[in-house]
């Protein structure tokens, strides 16, 4: 892998680029995005940008002829109305201040589906009394509670919810929406069966509802784990997030998806402590550390470099004797992270990568 490493990630003059830094390859990108394009009819296709947070790689979207977005906060929503999305899903629950700006997003933006989630009637009655005064209807699915516990309507109260929102006047329930972020068996087939043991019942439910409704609603449902499931389903718009970019979690547990790492990290080493031991500038704040330590990066170049402990700005390593002695500070390193979406967020820009040299820099945009 080294060479072929090299010749793909390594940059051939680091003497002018931070450490750490967060480097992206837009030909990786591209490859990914042909990938998802071969897979399903992008009608269907209803990506997060929670991943990616950037003009350029939504734009990259647009132009591939992706229409539908999902995301989880309102600078997201922001982003996308801003380069012209018209069908946008904020797959998260707003409440207080966020619902209402929420609400005065829809009223300033009349001819964009501007969509949100309800899972609780409280919510719901405060969003249709909301909507009433500021005399707009607003389109919601109702989030699913998958066996993630995360939010929610479990599948057994999901009538029982329906029925009790139904009548508010100026909600418009367009359908359902489900992530099943806990479904993490390696071997698709397994995956699969754990899958259908809910979302069969789910369906009797949903026939159910719909002929209340005298009406096909809508379903998104899954992500990047459960996408190669949903597909399957033809009325089912499928939201997985991190295929642009892939990590080496996704690398490990859905080996049936072979998609190209195409935003990794750049680093060096900053110190040699003590003896076979040497610290990088990778610590939390450079990288999603929410895992145990052997499972917050990877080393292509270095298998036998064991992590010991990571703080705030420092990363230590314990590497081989002959490598200690040889290596001096200074040195690049390259680093492929574990989970890429909350890696993505703790940057302000991605540095750009054609030819094995920085080329630009696409701003990512903050939470708030």
């Amino acid at each position: 892998m080294s060479n072929n490493f090299i010749d793909t990630y390594h940059i051939k003059d680091t003497s002018q680029l931070a450490s750490p830094s967060l480097l992206i390859y837009p030909e990786k990108v591209k490859s990914n995005l042909d990938k998802i394009k071969g897979q399903i009819d992008l009608n269907r296709f209803r990506p997060h940008i929670k991943t990616i947070k950037c003009k350029e790689l939504i734009q990259q979207q647009l132009d591939a002829g992706i229409t539908k977005f999902k995301c989880a906060t309102l600078k997201e929503a922001s982003l996308l109305l801003e380069l012209g999305a018209t069908d946008i899903l904020i797959a998260y629950p707003l409440v207080s201040n966020q619902m209402e700006q929420f609400l005065h997003l829809i009223k300033q933006n009349p001819n964009v589906k501007l969509q949100g989630i309800v899972d609780q009637v409280y919510a719901a009655h405060s969003m249709n009394k909301l909507a009433t005064i500021l005399e707009i209807q607003i389109p919601v699915f109702i989030d699913v509670n998958l066996g993630m516990n995360r939010t929610g309507v479990t599948i057994q109260e999901l009538e029982n919810f329906y029925d009790e929102i139904v009548s508010f006047k100026n909600l418009n329930i367009m359908g359902f929406h489900g992530y099943d972020g806990h479904i993490r068996e390696v071997d698709l087939g397994e995956r699969a069966k754990v899958v259908e043991s809910y979302f069969q019942e789910f369906l009797k439910v949903l026939k159910r509802i719909e002929e209340k409704a005298n009406s096909k609603l809508s379903c998104v449902f899954g992500g990047s784990n459960t996408f190669p499931i949903y597909m399957h389903y033809p009325f089912v718009e499928c939201s997985p997030g991190t295929f642009m970019l892939w990590d080496w979690g996704y690398h490990e547990t859905l080996p049936e998806q072979s998609f190209e790492f195409s935003a990794i990290l750049f680093t060096r080493i900053i110190s040699k402590p003590t003896v076979n031991h040497v610290c990088l500038d990778l610590g939390y704040k450079a990288i999603a550390s929410e895992n145990p330590l052997q499972q917050r990066f990877h080393l292509p170049e270095h298998s036998n470099w064991m992590p010991k402990f990571q703080s705030e700005e420092h990363l230590i390593l314990e590497i081989p004797a002959e490598q200690w002695e040889e290596i001096n500070v200074g040195t690049a390193v390259y680093v492929i992270p574990y989970h890429i979406c909350p890696t993505v967020a703790w940057y302000p820009f991605y540095q750009v990568v054609d030819n094995r040299q920085i080329k630009n820099t696409w701003a990512i945009a903050s939470r708030y």
